[in-house]
């Protein structure tokens, strides 16, 4: 099951009209980050002339919601993981631990000096090198042990993190008329969201990021040139939906669509039990719902372990049919069924 270990754990409950006794869509959302102090977000209210929004804002923001709702609609967001970062394998060259091959040239690679870090006395000057994938992350030996070569991390957003605010600008402003807005403001993100949207008629979602094309499953790739991203996948092509049949959009971190594959450090996204299945088993048990149902059904949810519900009975199912090889085993499966 995913991310029952770390601390992604947003989720979102979007039910439409056709499901509610008013007639009109509920969105029940907990996006959730990490704890920090200062605190990351708080949440603010702005109202104007021009602007009339509530939300979660972050202090290095330009005034722009992250989430929140407007006079008009409501947004929110989860952690989609996707595969936006590879690792190149840079082919060192002329000698040196900073030079490496590109393209048939010996090419040097940038020197970063990101400034000093101070910790009470102690001053720490931190310099990196970067290559045209990116910063070097480590160095590594290849299989046979007969070269060294250099680790470099690329990623489709690097250095177009600040981009992000274009999306949220869009919101804060009530530039978003419809769903068809909305997916235009969240594809203006590099970074991979699951964007979710309700105004008074209808519910969607659109997943974000600059996802690349690329030419080679290996990892890591070699860094030479042979082996470039050939693009990114097209927007059209990325997980959304607007007023499905069923009526109802549920996320919980998990992979928005079948069959699109997570990130490398996601591999739990890929699994057959998702912990979003005790959403959507909380919200079928009511048919036409209210603001406090949908809010039960995530609170209900949220007190209970898809381990516990899904994957345990099946291992039990197939632990009854033969006999525990010792009582220590046995004694096991009696404290996990009493768990």
């Amino acid at each position: 099951s995913s991310d029952l270990h770390d601390n992604l754990a947003s989720n979102v409950l979007l039910v439409s009209g056709s499901r509610t006794a008013t007639g009109h869509p509920l969105m029940v959302a907990g996006p959730q980050i990490g704890y920090f102090y200062p605190g990351l977000t708080l949440e603010m209210g702005l109202h104007g002339p021009s602007i009339e929004v509530r939300g979660a804002v972050s202090a290095p923001f330009p005034g722009y919601m992250l989430i929140g709702r407007g006079e008009d609609y409501a947004w929110s967001l989860t952690s989609a993981g996707l595969d936006i970062v590879d690792n190149f394998a840079e082919t060192l060259c002329g000698g040196s631990r900073q030079k490496y091959l590109y393209k048939g040239k010996c090419t040097k690679m940038e020197k970063i000096d990101a400034g000093v870090l101070t910790q009470g006395t102690k001053k720490v000057r931190v310099v990196f090198y970067r290559t045209v994938h990116g910063p070097v992350v480590g160095y590594a030996n290849r299989a046979n042990g007969s070269q060294t070569v250099a680790i470099a991390r690329k990623r489709s957003s690097y250095g177009q993190d600040v981009v992000d605010q274009a999306f949220f600008q869009q919101m804060t402003f009530g530039r978003v008329k419809s769903f068809e807005d909305f997916r235009k403001a969240a594809q203006l993100t590099p970074q991979t969201f699951n964007s979710f949207y309700a105004d008074d008629k209808h519910i969607g979602f659109y997943t974000s990021g600059k996802l690349p094309l690329r030419r080679t499953g290996d990892l890591p790739i070699d860094g030479r040139g042979a082996y470039e991203w050939s693009g990114f996948l097209a927007a059209s092509k990325h997980p959304q939906a607007k007023d499905p049949k069923s009526g109802l959009i549920v996320n919980w971190n998990n992979k928005p669509v079948k069959g699109f594959a997570a990130g490398d450090d996601r591999f739990g996204s890929e699994g057959p039990i998702q912990r979003a299945q005790l959403l959507t088993d909380e919200i079928a048990k009511t048919q036409q719902h209210t603001l406090a149902t949908v809010t039960g059904a995530m609170n209900a949810a949220a007190t209970e372990d898809i381990r516990g519900e899904a994957l345990w009975p099946t291992v039990k199912a197939v632990l009854d049919k033969g006999t525990a090889p010792s009582a220590r085993e046995q004694r096991m499966v009696e404290l996990l069924d009493l768990w």
